[in-house]
């Protein structure tokens, strides 16, 4: 079989993301709350003297889709840094550094982020704006990849409450050596709002389901749905819950396993154990189809 079938591109995702940042762009209406400029100096002086290897923060314009100031970047991963708008850098190029395997499963945490300053504009303020943070491996100018933990936190909100520009702070860890992708940790600083993480995780999945490449039918759905009701089922169960013939529900496990395994780079085991991964990152069969 051909894995380009299964397999998303970069340039695909990126291509998405370029359609869906340039949609968000023209929407936006001028700051409400501003404060990317009284922040970043106070940033400098606060951190310049304990900027090194491991660290570096970025202002990110959601209207211009450019990453405009830059802080630490040169030592931390071997980019030059941006001082100011003439010296912007795309975010498309920024995204280019993100790890292929992991780009679009950080584009749709981040995106959520974005909804949710949008969805409680009446309740939020300078001192209560959603914060995510996640782990993602980024490219050093070397040529290896590094996990870089990002916190970002919104700098300016429009009239709408959608968000204008946001800082991010990268703490660059490890070397990355590829492994199972694990759900994005997502930690919001908004207090009173529970709801917040549980909405924000509906509303990534349904982020880039135009360019999902996992293509799963019904039948595929009725053996997800018997597994989270029951993990431990096995041919029999499923036998007996719909009918089928074990052979046909063999051989329906082999497509699931397969898709997954390629999608995700990782070889599952079983069938099974891919399935209760879906499961555990918040993808549902809903979304999972075309």
């Amino acid at each position: 079989m051909q894995k380009d079938l299964f397999t998303v591109s970069q340039k695909q995702i990126l291509d998405a993301y370029d359609a869906y940042s340039l949609q968000y762009a023209q929407s936006l209406h001028s700051p409400a709350i501003v404060r990317a400029e009284r922040l970043l100096d106070p940033i400098k002086k606060e951190y310049q003297a304990t900027i090194h290897q491991y660290m570096f923060w970025m202002v990110v314009h959601m209207k211009e889709r450019k990453a405009t100031y830059t802080l630490g970047l040169k030592e931390a991963l071997g980019y030059s840094d941006s001082a100011d708008e003439k010296s912007a850098r795309a975010m498309r190029q920024v995204l280019e550094w993100v790890h292929p395997h992991r780009l679009q499963l950080f584009l749709q945490f981040a995106q959520s982020a974005y909804m949710a300053t949008q969805k409680y504009r009446n309740y939020l303020s300078e001192a209560a704006l959603p914060c995510y943070r996640i782990r993602v491996p980024m490219l050093h100018a070397n040529g290896s990849y590094y996990w870089v933990h990002q916190t970002s936190f919104p700098l300016e909100i429009d009239d709408q409450g959608f968000m204008v520009t946001h800082l991010n702070q990268n703490y660059v860890g490890l070397p990355y050596r590829g492994e199972l992708l694990e759900p994005p940790d997502v930690q919001f600083t908004a207090i009173g709002f529970t709801k917040i993480k549980d909405d924000l995780l509906q509303q990534a999945r349904y982020y880039f389901r135009h360019i999902l490449d996992i293509r799963f039918d019904p039948i595929h759905g009725k053996i997800f749905e018997i597994y989270f009701q029951n993990p431990e089922a096995g041919i029999k169960d499923i036998e007996r819950v719909t009918g089928w013939k074990g052979m046909d529900i063999k051989n329906y496990q082999r497509k699931i396993l397969r898709i997954a395994s390629e999608y995700f780079h990782y070889p599952f085991a079983t069938c099974k154990e891919a399935v209760h991964y879906l499961h555990r990152i918040g993808w549902q069969y809903e979304v999972l189809r075309e």
